[in-house]
């Protein structure tokens, strides 16, 4: 598990853990490789300074397979890492944390979602409960990975993926992660 953490700050009045491509920004089939792949929404971008405003701290909690895949060098991924943290902050959002996975399914590690281990490093690096925490990602393992942590799971689809798998139980479901912001934070 890769772990980065910004600078200390004043306590905040909450957290949110979300996921990274396909929320934050654009995803791809073949996998977001390098920083001129990497285009955050713009609707990500404002849910995240919308948070800022209101003191309420980003942890990014992501999947990214392609590193022990081969397909992302080191330099590429934490440019986009570093892009990310910047874009961001120029929009006025800001990120207290990112947790990554670089391992493969075929590797078998304890950190890649579905398993809650990202999501657990969270809550105790922050000193979140996890049964008040909320973790907005894409996919159906991300809403798994945040029933397996105990806390909320929210899903992101977006208009243009047109039909996916089957949403499960009482799963609630935005466009865009701007208005998953303003309907958890009216």
């Amino acid at each position: 598990m890769l772990v980065w953490l910004d600078s200390p700050q004043a306590a905040a009045r909450g957290f949110i853990l979300i996921d990274r491509d396909g929320v934050v920004n654009e995803n791809r089939p073949d996998y977001v490789k390098n920083v001129r792949e990497f285009h955050a929404y713009p609707d990500a971008l404002q849910a995240l300074a919308l948070l800022n405003r209101r003191n309420i701290s980003a942890i990014i909690i992501s999947n990214q397979s392609g590193i022990n895949r081969g397909l992302i060098s080191w330099d590429d991924f934490w440019q986009m890492h570093d892009a990310m943290i910047s874009e961001v902050e120029q929009s006025g959002g800001k990120i207290a944390a990112a947790l990554y996975c670089p391992h493969r399914p075929d590797e078998l590690c304890g950190c890649r979602k579905p398993s809650p281990d990202m999501i657990s490093a969270a809550c105790r690096l922050f000193e979140i409960d996890p049964r008040q925490a909320i973790f907005i990602g894409d996919s159906i393992t991300d809403i798994e990975a945040a029933a397996n942590a105990g806390c909320l799971g929210i899903r992101i689809r977006r208009t243009d993926e047109g039909s996916l798998d089957v949403e499960r139980g009482s799963t609630q479901v935005f466009s865009n992660l701007a208005d998953a912001v303003l309907g958890i934070y009216p």
